[in-house]
């Protein structure tokens, strides 16, 4: 796996005023690990941006992999589904280690 940068989106560089980024996020062996920036004020919009990241992944793998869209799909709400019921016996606990939080513009 390669460890170079990906690239900022043209279409945000132009307007740099109104833009924020909300996660950066690399994969360490076996486990993520991430800065995430609770930018947004409604949590509800985050869970928007994630069904969104979901439905790219999705169609990234189908055009990279050869995997059927909705397939991927699938696999990806399965390992969220996954995910969540492992971090049941972690509630009330402290970020994991491999977690930051960055500070919110004008904090």
């Amino acid at each position: 796996m390669t460890a170079a940068a990906l690239p900022i989106p043209e279409e945000i560089t132009a307007d740099g005023e109104s833009v924020t980024e909300l996660a950066r996020v690399w994969w360490n062996g076996d486990v993520p690990a991430m800065v995430i920036r609770p930018a947004l004020r409604d949590p509800a919009l985050m869970g928007g941006v994630l069904a969104e990241l979901a439905w790219n992944f999705s169609r990234a793998y189908a055009g990279s992999h050869g995997l059927d869209q909705e397939q991927a799909l699938q696999g990806i709400v399965q390992g969220w589904q996954d995910a969540h019921r492992r971090a049941e016996g972690l509630k009330g606990t402290p970020l994991m280690p491999s977690v930051s939080v960055a500070k919110i513009s004008g904090e």
